[in-house]
């Protein structure tokens, strides 16, 4: 009767964290572990230890059920320290685990034909679990696993709505949905475009161009804090949104971002026609649309974008 209350915790848990939560918890409701640690598998096929609940079993602990897990993800077979293994060391592990009076069980996860990893529970008061016991547990481990494979496949649809493809930062439908979000908050938006990209275009082909916004992107990216988004908002603009930030804080940054743009370094033959960046910078005002806000930041980049140009031609005729 336990097995349908957690299967619909695992039904409403949506993001990856939660399900993996939800696996502990309901896993703890099924079958008393003592320690329990979820292993979801890589692109590389290699294990990654998601998730750990209960005590801490130590190093030793942690390598025996590591080399269970691989066994039982390549296998497809449930595996526990009662059985054989081939490796000497590992049957070793094991024979010193069982003379201690502790059980190690590892569930293979498999979902919909893909094994995406694997469940371990230790357990200090049992060699076996018994039948009835253990069907719960076999059935919870497949609605886990797929439970686990549709939180990525919903992690991974968000991630192609919300990211730009060309630079892996937040696109401008992220942009707009965080300007939902945190309608009403204090924010300030700096609105980033650089000169260059058209000449790069045109003179060198569009494989330069992609690599120039890249680098712009990478350069932003590393220079974002934490309370920011940095989003590429199109072609060579982009915007950062600063959380919780006053107007001075707004112009700071716009300065800061600037100079590190302009001292960029870029391969010899996209350098030469790279001319640095314009950053306007706005700050949201009580009751005002973010969108407003970044019409003014756009009115003070073009300002900027002027006066810089005509630095650039008064440098040349001198």
């Amino acid at each position: 009767m336990a097995l349908l209350p957690v299967i619909h915790q695992l039904v409403l848990a949506h993001e990856l964290p939660d399900v993996r939560k939800a696996i502990g918890h309901g896993a703890r409701i099924l079958s008393r572990y003592e320690s329990l640690t979820l292993f979801e598998r890589r692109e590389d096929g290699a294990l990654d230890a998601t998730l750990r609940c209960g005590e801490d079993l130590g190093p030793a602990a942690h390598l025996l059920e590591a080399a269970l897990a691989e066994s039982a993800v390549k296998t497809g077979g449930t595996l526990s320290t009662l059985d054989r293994v081939a490796d000497d060391r590992d049957q070793a592990r094991l024979d010193e685990y069982m003379a201690s009076g502790k059980l190690c069980l590892v569930r293979p996860l498999r979902a919909y034909g893909d094994m995406i990893g694997a469940l371990a529970l230790h357990y200090d008061d049992k060699r076996v679990l018994d039948d009835e016991e253990f069907d719960s547990l076999r059935r919870f481990c497949d609605f886990a696993a797929a439970s686990l494979t549709t939180a990525r496949m919903r992690a991974d649809l968000n991630g192609y709505a919300f990211t730009d493809p060309l630079t892996g930062l937040a696109n401008r439908r992220r942009l707009e949905s965080e300007f939902e979000r945190l309608a009403g908050s204090r924010l300030a938006l700096l609105l980033v475009d650089f000169d260059g990209l058209k000449n790069v275009n045109d003179m060198l082909g569009y494989d330069d161009g992609d690599q120039l916004i890249a680098a712009i992107g990478t350069a932003l990216g590393a220079l974002a804090r934490p309370g920011e988004v940095v989003a590429r908002y199109g072609g060579d603009e982009f915007v950062i949104m600063v959380e919780g930030a006053e107007a001075e804080h707004g112009r700071a940054r716009a300065d800061e971002i600037t100079d590190v743009l302009d001292r960029l370094t870029l391969p010899s033959r996209i350098a030469g026609l790279f001319h640095g960046a314009s950053v306007g910078w706005a700050a949201v005002e009580s009751g005002e649309a973010a969108a407003r806000a970044l019409a003014r930041a756009a009115t003070e980049m073009r300002s900027r974008k002027r006066r810089r140009k005509t630095d650039r031609e008064l440098d040349t005729a001198l």
